[in-house]
C-alpha cells in the first residue's frame, strides 16, 4: 500500500517527489496520486490521480494567487472554445488550493511530436495550434508562456492546457510577439513551416513579414532566458556558491562522480589522462558510465593575466551558456554537464567545463581519410545549415579552424570551443564577424577542397558582402 501524505507535508517536500502516494484531502476520499508531472516545491503539485473511478490531473497550490489564476485562464479557454481540460471539481482549504480536471488519455504532447515527426508531418498540428492560437486573440488572450508542452493531442484533436498561462492581450503587437515566442519554440530549420502554418490563424492573421521578424527576437529572448536559468538554481539546474567556487550543473546528470570532480577538480585532473596540454587552457579526458566526459580548464598564465581576466566572466561560464544557445539554435555540440569558477570573493580565477566526450575527428583529418573522395551531401548540408542560422541569429564563432569542428560515427558535424562565440546586436560588427569565420573555415582547405566549400558558401559570403579569396594559392 502506498504511503498516505497530508497536504503540509506536500507544501514541505523537496525536489524529487515520487509517486505512488496517498493524499488525505479535506471533505473528500483520499487521493490515490499516481505519477507527478510537475513539482515546485512550495508553490505546487501537478499529478495523475485516481478519483470518482476514474483518472483526473489534480493541481495542488499552496499560493491562492496561482489557483484563481489556473481558474481564470480554464475559463478563457472555454469561453474562446478552445479544446480544453473540463474541469471536474475544486476545493480551498487554509492554504492548500485543489483544482482537478478531466485526464487526456493517451495524450501526447506537441513538443513530443516536435521531436518524433517530420516537418511535413508535424505541419497540420502546427495549423490546429495556431487555429488556438488564434481563437484566443479573437477573444483578447494569449497564452504568455507559450510552449510545444502546452498543446497536448488526445482523441485526434489538440488541446490547450495549462491556465494559470492565459493572460489578457492588449494590441496586435502583442499578438505577433505570441506568434513568434511560439514558433521560436523550434530551431530554425522550422521557420519555412510558418507561412502555412499560419493558413490556421484564419484571414485577419498579421502580416508574414511582421511574424518572421517576431520569431527572430522571440528566439533571442528565450535563448537568454535559458543562459540565465543556467547559472541559477531551477528545475533543471542546480547551483552552489561559496567564497572560493561557484558551480552549476544539470540535474538529471548529478552523480557523486561528477559532484566528486566538481569539488576537488584538481584532484581528478591529475589522474586523468591528457587530450591537450596548453598554456591557456588543458583538456583531459575522464572514464566515466556513460561513455567519458572531457574536462576543460581554462588557465591563468601569469598574475597580469589574472588580473585582466578576474572581473569578467570565465570562458568556462561563456562556454557554458553558448552550449545552451547552441542547443536552441539547433547546432550540435557535446552535452554540457557541469561547470566550476575557482573565486576568492568576487575575484575569478581558473575555471572548468565539463562536457561529455566526443568521440568525433576533427572535420580535417576525416576528410583526409576519406582520400580521392568527394564530401559527401551530408556533410555539405550541415555546413551551409550551420553558417546559415548563425547568419539569421547574427552569431559568430571566433575560432572557425577544423579542429573545432568534429564528425561524430553518426554523421554529425559537432562544433566545440565556444568561448568566443558571440551573438552580436549591431549588424555592422556581425557582418565583419561573420565574414571573418568564413574565411578563417576557408583557410583550413587548399585546392579543390577549398574551391568546394568556397562554391557552396558563396551566396552568403555574397550576403556579407563578402569576397572569399584563397590564401594558400
Amino acid at each position: 500500500m502506498s504511503e498516505l501524505l497530508n497536504v503540509s507535508s506536500l507544501a514541505q517536500a523537496d525536489v524529487g517527489l515520487q509517486a505512488p502516494f496517498g493524499l488525505v484531502v479535506p471533505g473528500k476520499e483520499p487521493l490515490q496520486c499516481l505519477e507527478v508531472y510537475r513539482h515546485l516545491p512550495g508553490k505546487r503539485v501537478v499529478f495523475r490521480a485516481h478519483w470518482g473511478g476514474a483518472d483526473a490531473l489534480v493541481k495542488l497550490f499552496f499560493q491562492k494567487k496561482y489557483f484563481q489564476r489556473e481558474q481564470d485562464g480554464l475559463a478563457a479557454l472555454s469561453d474562446s472554445d478552445v479544446p480544453c481540460p473540463k474541469k471536474i471539481w475544486s476545493l480551498t482549504d487554509d492554504s492548500s488550493y485543489f483544482l482537478a480536471t478531466g485526464f487526456l488519455p493517451d495524450a501526447v504532447s506537441l513538443e513530443d511530436c516536435y521531436q518524433g515527426l517530420t516537418p511535413g508531418q508535424l505541419l497540420p498540428l502546427l495549423k490546429d495550434a495556431v487555429t488556438c492560437i488564434g481563437q484566443l486573440h479573437r477573444k483578447g488572450w494569449q497564452q504568455a508562456d507559450i510552449h510545444l508542452d502546452n498543446f497536448l493531442l488526445s482523441g485526434g484533436k489538440l488541446h490547450v492546457i495549462d491556465g494559470g498561462g492565459i493572460e489578457p492581450l492588449t494590441d496586435e503587437k502583442g499578438a505577433v510577439d505570441n506568434l513568434g515566442l511560439f514558433f521560436a519554440q523550434m530551431v530554425p530549420d522550422y521557420d519555412d513551416l510558418m507561412p502555412e502554418a499560419m493558413v490556421g490563424y484564419g484571414t485577419d492573421a498579421p502580416q508574414l513579414n511582421e511574424v518572421k521578424q517576431a520569431i527572430i527576437r522571440m528566439r533571442e529572448k528565450r535563448i537568454q532566458h535559458y543562459q540565465s536559468k543556467s547559472v541559477r538554481s531551477c528545475t533543471q539546474f542546480e547551483v552552489m556558491q561559496s567564497a572560493s567556487a561557484f558551480i552549476a550543473l544539470q540535474r538529471k546528470f548529478a552523480s557523486q562522480a561528477l559532484l566528486k570532480l566538481l569539488n576537488e577538480p584538481e584532484v581528478v585532473i591529475g589522474n586523468a589522462g591528457f587530450l591537450k596540454q596548453g598554456n591557456s587552457s588543458t583538456v583531459v579526458k575522464i572514464p566515466s558510465e556513460d561513455g567519458g566526459w572531457v574536462v576543460k580548464r581554462y588557465n591563468i598564465k601569469s598574475f597580469w593575466h589574472g588580473l585582466r581576466r578576474c572581473f569578467r566572466p570565465s570562458r568556462a561560464w561563456v562556454s557554458w551558456k553558448n552550449a545552451y544557445r547552441l542547443e536552441l539554435l539547433g547546432i550540435a555540440t557535446p552535452k554540457p554537464l557541469a561547470m566550476r569558477e575557482n573565486r576568492s570573493g568576487p575575484l575569478r580565477r581558473e575555471a572548468y567545463l565539463i562536457t561529455e566526450y566526443s568521440s568525433g575527428e576533427g572535420l580535417q583529418g576525416w576528410l583526409l581519410q576519406r582520400g580521392d573522395r568527394p564530401v559527401p551531401q551530408w556533410l555539405d548540408d550541415a555546413v551551409v545549415r550551420m553558417f546559415d542560422i548563425f547568419w539569421h541569429s547574427q552569431v559568430s564563432h571566433g575560432d572557425m579552424k577544423a579542429t573545432n569542428l568534429l564528425v561524430t560515427e553518426g554523421a554529425e558535424l559537432q562544433l566545440i570551443d565556444l568561448d568566443a562565440l558571440t551573438h552580436h546586436q549591431s549588424a555592422r560588427k556581425f557582418r565583419k564577424a561573420f565574414a571573418k569565420d568564413l574565411r578563417r573555415f576557408l583557410d583550413n582547405w587548399q585546392g579543390s577542397t577549398w574551391q568546394h566549400f568556397a562554391d557552396l558558401l558563396t551566396p552568403l559570403a555574397k550576403q556579407a558582402g563578402c569576397v572569399l579569396k584563397n590564401n594558400r594559392i
